[in-house]
């Protein structure tokens, strides 16, 4: 579904990102793990078209969009939701998850992934009237995934979706991602707790000073003396 090749990505002049190639299989959860700085916010910003990669490509669904504008690869079925979620504030919850549907705006069922978003996220659906900055940080991550579901994603791509959130929370968010994907959507997810991540992911990408480093299922990732010193603390 996804496949990018030899991807290196600037910032004046130094390289965050260096000949990063993975693949993403359709109905996968894969998770890419590293230390903070290794270039994961750096690759699902280039493939998303936020961050114009120095050289190599970006192939979605067999086309290249590399080069592409951001909305225009949401449009081709990509939705990612950034670290700092960028929901706006002063929007109700419902509004928030209305604009998601934008891409939609034209169609009568506009708002149909809605009730989705409200099964995974029951918290959202008592809080429809509040305006986003009101929620705490966990429902607030809640909001923008559900946010990026309403445009009916082929690929959702999530960066850090645990970051700042208390470990209940975190917990629930997981449980969602493992029902997106039983729900037909393919996810690519960077985040730094690594073993919730693999309790779910089928494979893994392990990213340092921008470079995939290893790669292999879950299990192989989980049981590596490297990774397990270094990330999960054993």
């Amino acid at each position: 579904m996804l496949a990018t090749r030899d991807l290196s990505t600037s910032y004046g002049g130094l390289i965050a990102l260096s000949n990063a190639t993975i693949d993403v299989q359709q109905g996968e959860i894969v998770c890419v793990a590293g230390a903070n700085g290794a270039g994961k916010s750096t690759l699902l910003k280039s493939i998303v078209g936020m961050e114009r990669p120095s050289s190599g490509t970006v192939e979605f669904l067999g086309e290249r969009i590399d080069g592409l504008a951001p909305h225009l690869v949401t449009q081709r079925g990509i939705a990612y939701v950034p670290e700092n979620r960028r929901l706006f504030p002063r929007l109700s919850v419902a509004d928030n998850l209305r604009l998601g549907s934008y891409l939609f705006r034209a169609e009568k069922d506009r708002e149909a992934p809605l009730e989705m978003v409200m099964s995974l996220f029951p918290r959202l659906g008592e809080r429809l009237p509040q305006r986003a900055e009101t929620l705490s940080g966990g429902e607030q991550q809640m909001l923008a995934i559900g946010r990026a579901l309403m445009t009916r994603p082929k690929l959702l791509m999530l960066d850090e979706p645990s970051q700042g959130i208390m470990p209940k929370l975190v917990d629930e968010i997981f449980v969602a991602v493992s029902k997106i994907r039983a729900a037909g959507t393919t996810v690519l997810i960077v985040e730094q707790r690594l073993t919730e991540c693999l309790e779910i992911a089928d494979r893994a990408y392990v990213l340092q000073t921008g470079r995939v480093t290893m790669s292999g299922t879950a299990a192989e990732i989980a049981g590596n003396a490297e990774v397990r010193k270094a990330y999960l603390g054993l």
